[in-house]
């Protein structure tokens, strides 16, 4: 009971939020105890304002629906993350994001700032070119590879002074020395997200994951960018 009721708290503050878009687009997630087949299809949305990125069109929110156990909007689970970046034929890519508060070590006075994790493919699919360096690559958000972390512009002009010299630079995060490789764009906002001063690749094992059950594993927020031309639907065995 304790679980549905925590699912139903998230969906009313989800209903209770401004959201970016209007018809946000579903990814419905047919759940039934011993079903063979998961079946996910895909409403088209509509949005409710151009959104300052490129091709704001093909930019869409995705959220899951649970109608076998009467959940109407879940957020995304990394199972189920992995599943529709291989399988789908709606979106050219997906990306999962979630906010985060990290402590800062190591450069100056210790601190507590905002942070976001992301997959890989977040940031390119809202079409971010970074000030300096690079972004994330699909091997920095693998299970295992060296840890590494983005700057947001504003804090890269506070803290380091908008030295160049920044890239490849340590920083300590959360007790973990980080690779800095890349500085975001200024004036770049990230949805409707407060602005967060670092941003981490997730990590996720891809052989770790499984049907996740827990609550708490589907707490991810995610958007995609669907391809030209794209089917409005994808059927996943």
């Amino acid at each position: 009971m304790t679980m549905f009721l925590d699912q139903i708290r998230q969906i009313l503050r989800r209903l209770g939020r401004s959201p970016l878009f209007t018809t946000i687009t579903l990814l419905t997630l047919a759940i039934g105890v011993g079903a063979n087949t998961v079946i996910f299809s895909v409403v088209e949305g509509v949005l409710l304002k151009p959104l300052p990125y490129p091709h704001a069109e093909q930019l869409i929110g995705v959220w899951h629906k649970a109608p076998g156990i009467g959940l109407q909007e879940l957020n995304m689970a990394p199972s189920i993350y992995f599943i529709d970046r291989e399988q789908s034929t709606t979106l050219q890519d997906i990306g999962v994001y979630t906010g985060d508060s990290l402590d800062v070590t190591g450069v100056g006075q210790p601190e507590h700032v905002r942070g976001l994790d992301v997959t890989d493919g977040t940031l390119p699919i809202l079409g971010v070119v970074p000030a300096l360096g690079r972004l994330f690559s699909r091997k920095d958000d693998s299970a295992g590879a060296p840890e590494t972390v983005l700057l947001s512009y504003g804090y890269w002009q506070e803290r380091f002074g908008g030295a160049s010299s920044v890239i490849g630079r340590s920083l300590t995060v959360d007790g973990k020395p980080r690779e800095i490789i890349g500085v975001l764009p200024r004036g770049f906002h990230f949805l409707d997200r407060q602005d967060a001063a670092l941003i981490l690749p997730f990590q996720w094992d891809r052989n770790k994951t499984t049907r996740d059950c827990a609550v708490e594993a589907w707490g991810d927020d995610a958007a995609g960018r669907r391809g030209h031309g794209a089917p409005t639907s994808d059927r996943y065995a």
